[in-house]
């Protein structure tokens, strides 16, 4: 008897990232600069980049929560300890990402 394989649900936010972080690329790209830091899994909570010297990703925080409930499993309150602990609070240098709470207008 063989057993079936279990295929892995497709990630729903991997177009999105994919595009996003292609952007961010080319950004980088155009400033000559390849030392922007990327938060590994948050592709598609890509927001932006910062216009300096020194460019660093910016990423939307509720995104990146919603990515890991949704794409990981995780429930709202493990995703919010997960984001504070092992995301923002990881420094990794003067070039670690933002994450930034946005406001609706």
């Amino acid at each position: 008897m063989s057993k079936k394989k279990t295929k892995k649900p497709k990630d729903p936010f991997q177009k999105e990232g994919k595009d996003l972080r292609n952007q961010l690329n080319e950004w980088v790209d155009d400033m000559e600069d390849d030392k922007c830091l990327i938060a590994d899994g948050f592709d598609a909570a890509i927001i932006g980049v910062t216009n300096t010297l020194e460019p660093i990703a910016v990423y939307d925080w509720d995104r990146c929560v919603e990515i890991l409930i949704v794409r990981d499993g995780m429930s709202e309150e493990d995703a919010l300890e997960h984001m504070s602990f092992n995301v923002t609070g990881a420094y990794v240098g003067e070039r670690t990402p933002i994450f930034i709470k946005l406001f609706v207008r």
